[in-house]
């Protein structure tokens, strides 16, 4: 039996650059690993087939799966002769911008490399999990990264420390491709001169948090302004910044001390019952041995 968790991730910065011929925009991002994780365990099996359990009901568990993806996909390129049950214990809420299926694509990845000693090294594990979703090579290289082409281009960055997060999830969810089907060209580049990635290289982490910002705010806010209350409320309760993460529905907020952090979940967590609390990783996976 293999554990791991799967962390999630926020985005800091995120615009748009384009659309490339095959649907797919180019970005430009800064992407960062979060404490709030999922758990993935792995057990061979017998059976020469993938088995998908997962303790929300509403996760697919098929082939539809981004974990059983992964582990069809390395059946198949390695001629793996034996099948495996995976465990998939949620806590990131799906479809809110916080990459959940990414980084349990990710986990299963990272774990089945060891499951059945295949020796991959990060640039192939990477390679598998672009195929699944643009999201799986940072979810497997975790921590602070600059997120290019169409996510899969990744430089890492010194590490963004902040433990004060709240991270809110509505009550209402967004399809990824939904958000970029609505992103009109008008859009794009919207924050091509932005000094984050000067303040994250210079550990000057209050500045960064000051200069977060996202394209796809813009489209979501628009079918759902609730977005922006959330933000004003996390504001008014003491954060320094506040910011939809991906292509949400979550949002996020920046907080300076434990005081302020402390007293906004106990106000928003009265409202919106899917408050987290959770501060910044530097790692995208944890294996427990």
């Amino acid at each position: 039996m293999i554990k791991l968790y799967s962390y999630g991730k926020i985005n800091l910065f995120l615009n748009i650059e384009g659309r490339l011929t095959n649907g797919y925009h180019t970005l430009r991002s800064v992407m960062q690993s979060i404490d709030m994780h999922d758990e993935i365990i792995l057990k061979s099996s017998d059976k020469n087939e993938i088995t998908i359990v997962c303790s929300d009901p509403l996760i697919p568990v098929n082939e539809k799966n981004t974990c059983y993806k992964a582990a069809a996909i390395i059946k198949e390129i390695y001629h793996i002769n034996s099948g495996v049950i995976i465990e998939i214990n949620k806590t990131i809420p799906s479809e809110a911008g916080l990459a959940g299926g990414s980084s349990n694509c990710a986990a299963v990845i990272r774990g089945l490399n060891i499951l059945w000693n295949l020796n991959l090294s990060e640039d192939e594990m990477s390679e598998i999990g672009l195929k699944i979703g643009a999201d799986v090579p940072f979810c497997l290289t975790g921590g602070t990264c600059v997120a290019e082409g169409i996510g899969e281009k990744l430089t890492k960055l010194n590490d963004f420390i902040w433990n004060y997060i709240l991270v809110v999830k509505p009550d209402f969810s967004m399809s990824t491709a939904f958000v970029y089907n609505n992103l009109s060209s008008d859009y794009y580049n919207l924050y091509k001169s932005n000094d984050i990635l000067n303040y994250i290289s210079s550990g000057d982490f209050n500045k960064a948090v000051l200069s977060v910002q996202n394209t796809l705010e813009k489209v979501v806010e628009k079918f759902h302004p609730e977005i922006n209350a959330i933000k004003e409320m996390m504001i008014q309760n003491g954060a320094l910044s506040s910011l939809m993460t991906g292509s949400g529905s979550a949002v996020f907020g920046l907080y300076p001390d434990k005081n302020s952090f402390e007293s906004a979940y106990n106000k928003i967590s009265a409202i919106y019952p899917q408050t987290f609390k959770t501060k910044t990783m530097t790692e995208g996976t944890k294996l427990f041995v």
